[in-house]
């Protein structure tokens, strides 16, 4: 196996504090995050009748999460592909739509990203891109196919820039922030950071519930919340 395949799924997560102004956010720990709530996290799916629309931001952070502890590739080797892993925003959609044979018919899609001041992004083209970058996304597209089957199939990627017009990141993961990708101009798929699956739960003081880390008061109780460390 390449190292470009090894490491497409064998990436590591550190631990990492965020402050927010007043505000300090605590990532959970490697071992703490739960991969399928991360997904949940980043996967959008809409369904209108026999109509399927997906959207899946897949950020670095996901395939760190999802191969952490192996030891099939070095960490020279993990640090290089985190690098090109991160060098851009990746997003996979699907737009199909369900035949009555049971299979998936594919549809038109255009993708625009859209950062929180309103802005908007085209995708990259071909010749916009890192030749690495490429090389990781002509491996990957097969690697989905081959685990998802029919619905890997489906799946298109989009590469979009990860500085928006003003220099600053688009999707900042240690900040309060929120964008969204538009499909064909008009269905709006909406993220908003940090991912509450990679925030280590706060507790109420009223009766020591954990709750939502990204939430500063209990929705029940309306006390403000506190860091479990504190």
């Amino acid at each position: 196996m390449s190292s470009i395949k090894k490491i497409i799924h064998l990436l590591t997560l550190f631990t990492i504090t965020f402050s927010f102004g007043q505000e300090i956010i605590e990532i959970k720990n490697i071992d703490q995050i739960n991969v399928s709530d991360l997904t949940k996290d980043i996967q959008i799916v809409k369904k209108d009748k026999d109509n399927f629309k997906m959207v899946w931001w897949i950020p670095t952070q996901y395939w760190q999460v999802v191969m952490n502890g192996s030891s099939i590739v070095n960490s020279s080797e993990i640090d290089q592909f985190v690098e090109i892993l991160d060098e851009y925003i990746l997003v996979a959609t699907m737009n199909s739509e369900l035949t009555i044979t049971g299979n998936f018919k594919p549809k038109y899609s255009k993708i625009q990203l859209k950062d929180e001041k309103g802005n908007m992004y085209e995708e990259l083209k071909g010749s916009e891109i890192s030749g690495e970058y490429l090389q990781v996304l002509s491996t990957l597209k097969p690697s989905m196919t081959q685990t998802l089957g029919q619905l890997g199939k489906q799946l298109k990627f989009h590469v979009f820039k990860k500085t928006g017009e003003n220099g600053k990141l688009i999707t900042p993961m240690a900040k309060f922030s929120e964008f969204s990708f538009i499909m064909n101009e008009k269905s709006k798929f909406s993220f908003k950071l940090p991912l509450a699956s990679m925030v280590e739960e706060k507790v109420c003081p009223k009766d020591n519930e954990l709750v939502n880390g990204n939430w500063k008061y209990c929705p029940w109780h309306g006390k403000k919340l506190k860091l479990q460390t504190k």
